[in-house]
């Protein structure tokens, strides 16, 4: 993890508290889909799988997970809800995010994975390392991108931004509809 990145997350961190956190990255996750190229991005703000992200055959639906332990918290529902995308061709993944200075996202196939508390260490083995390499860059872009507005309005600032991009948000908030962006408009206009 790049120290900038790092650093704006532990500030997101320290004023959104854990759970809204995690819910940020997932947004910013969504925005990394986007940018990486993925055409078809769906993000639950609520119940169920997290992402969906589709590019001609790459399909992936994500569980993702945020923590400052080693280790997260992998349940049953998550299985059954990955496994529920699987039948619509989707391949199933959990995407770990440890705050740390020197960790970076994890995207890691979940076929050999039990449900339970799992090491962070133990994903190794597992990880989409080039998957990783494609997103990575995209996250501390639209990280940076997309901070202030995350500090001040948090997931509703994130929400509109995803729409804006093309991306689906499912969620039951209530948020003004915005028109959609062409993916070249967006990085114009992030770039300044």
């Amino acid at each position: 993890m790049k120290t900038e990145t790092y650093q704006l997350l532990t500030r997101l961190h320290r004023r959104h508290g854990p759970r809204e956190f995690g819910k940020i990255c997932q947004k910013l996750l969504a925005v990394a889909c986007r940018l990486a190229g993925f055409e078809h991005v769906v993000e639950r703000g609520v119940q169920g799988v997290d992402l969906d992200v589709a590019l001609l055959t790459e399909r992936y639906a994500t569980e993702v997970k945020t923590t400052e332990k080693d280790s997260v918290a992998f349940q049953q529902k998550d299985t059954e809800g990955l496994a529920s995308r699987r039948q619509d061709g989707y391949q199933p993944l959990l995407a770990v995010l440890r705050l740390s200075p020197f960790s970076d996202w994890h995207l890691v196939s979940i076929e050999h994975l039990r449900t339970g508390n799992l090491l962070i260490a133990s994903l190794r083995p597992y990880r989409r390392r080039n998957l990783e390499e494609r997103l990575t860059p995209r996250f501390d872009e639209g990280l940076a991108a997309h901070f202030d507005g995350a500090w001040t309005d948090s997931q509703s600032y994130l929400d509109r931004v995803l729409r804006e991009l093309g991306v689906q948000v499912l969620d039951t908030a209530a948020i003004p509809s915005v028109q959609p962006c062409s993916h070249a408009h967006y990085l114009a206009n992030a770039n300044g």
